[in-house]
């Protein structure tokens, strides 16, 4: 049985008197196992529902509705028989990589082909029975997200630590040949799947073309809570730089085989490496964000449409706290912002003690590191000091669940604003 989170006023179940706590039996005589079961099921205009009442009592509803009305009933998750957790030991995994006491959902190894198709959550494949593929195929689940990381077997088994993660390319064919699509990423870790292994890799992902949409690169992240883990470094700079030409030869071969450019780099590749960023439209509406490639194009094209003031009445001098990388990422951005008379602001790099030098996003900062941060700026040298959100999840926490509300009591003296996007920021500056 299925719990119903909330019941959406006037809609179909409304008016049929269904209630936010009773609970599905079946739909059509059929159980749901998930969303997508649920979607698949009321499809059509007339609806069988069976409930469990608040009560305990059983009822039978018969829903009619016209196409395309909203049937109004909705979930507190999107998997209701329970996620299905990841069977791999990869060498590079980052939820190995850290302490203890952080956010829970941080620990939580999923590997769920639902969530890849239903919130764009990436999956290896190495967990999927029979059952599921064929499920994936039948319901045509598509498009999917799939960490390829390397299409050479014995390599993907190494990184992975498990048998089945040999059957990538099978897989990725057999999907292919039932017209299912996927985006992929690839987590490169200096001295395994780089250099020769990557060319192997992107050689492969391309003639699976149309069915891959998209290849996202990105490099290795490390913790220094790697005690017990597989001996593993980051890319240095010039490796960085040589994986980018390695990544412009394989693109400019898409764009001659294709005309399209379908494989991206993290922005992580062109800001570490001094390296001209691409510009917006070579994005190709930015398919892998998540992954943080395109974010500084897409920041920087946004930047571009505001219609910046020559001055201000009042001085105002802003901090804005970001990590190493974003440091780099709003460079631009930041001096043209200066150009306004009466305004000053500057960036305050946070150095990510928490999780150790090497993690650079601002994504990745902790309240514990922000905190001291600021706390060594003196009280009176900023109007107001600026943090993105980036750094706390939907419930206002940060990742080591401490809370925005307690952080800002904690840093009372201070002016802290939250910033959500780059017009919140131009909201800030304005604001004297």
């Amino acid at each position: 049985m299925v719990k119903i989170e909330r019941i959406i006023p006037d809609s179909t179940a409304d008016k049929a008197d269904i209630k936010s706590e009773d609970k599905i039996i079946t739909i059509n005589g059929n159980e749901i196992k998930d969303y997508i079961d649920y979607l698949y099921e009321i499809s059509e205009p007339r609806i069988s529902l069976k409930l469990k009442r608040a009560d305990g009592k059983i009822e039978e509803k018969i829903l009619r509705r016209k196409l395309g009305e909203e049937l109004g009933i909705e979930f507190k998750e999107i998997i209701f028989d329970g996620l299905k957790q990841c069977s791999n030991n990869c060498i590079f995994c980052f939820v190995k990589q850290q302490p203890k006491n952080m956010r829970s959902t941080l620990n939580q190894k999923d590997d769920d082909y639902r969530f890849s198709f239903l919130q764009g959550s990436f999956i290896t494949l190495t967990n999927l029975s029979s059952r599921e593929l064929t499920r994936i195929i039948s319901k045509n689940l598509s498009p999917l997200n799939i960490s390829v990381h390397t299409t050479n077997p014995k390599l993907r088994v190494e990184m992975m630590k498990n048998p089945k993660a040999a059957e990538i390319n099978k897989i990725l064919n057999l999907l292919k040949k039932n017209g299912i699509q996927f985006h992929t990423q690839i987590v490169v870790c200096p001295g395994y799947n780089d250099k020769e292994e990557l060319d192997r890799t992107l050689n492969d992902l391309i003639e699976l073309y149309p069915a891959v949409l998209s290849v996202g690169i990105v490099p290795v992240g490390l913790t220094k809570h790697r005690e017990g883990l597989t001996n593993l470094r980051t890319l240095t700079k010039q490796e960085m730089k040589q994986t980018l030409e390695q990544i412009k030869f394989w693109q400019n071969k898409a764009e001659e085989q294709f005309r399209e450019n379908f494989i991206y780099a993290a922005d992580e590749f062109y800001l570490n490496s001094d390296s001209e960023l691409p510009d917006y439209e070579a994005y190709n509406d930015f398919p892998q964000l998540e992954n943080g490639i395109g974010l500084t194009a897409l920041l920087i094209d946004k930047f571009k449409n505001f219609d910046l003031p020559e001055k201000i009445d009042i001085n105002n001098n802003l901090a804005l706290i970001t990590g190493e990388l974003g440091a780099e990422a709003l460079n631009s951005i930041v001096k043209n912002i200066n150009k306004i008379k009466n305004i000053n602001l500057d960036i305050i790099k946070v150095k990510n003690d928490f999780f150790g030098e090497s993690v650079t996003v601002t994504g990745l900062l902790t309240a514990e590191d922000i905190e001291r941060k600021i706390s060594s700026i003196a009280v009176d040298k900023y109007d107001k000091i600026v943090i993105p959100s980036i750094v706390l999840n939907d419930e206002n926490k940060f990742l080591d669940e401490v809370k925005f509300s307690d952080f800002i009591q904690n840093l009372k003296e201070y002016n802290i604003k939250l910033l959500h996007d780059i017009e919140d920021l131009m909201e800030v500056i304005k604001d004297v």
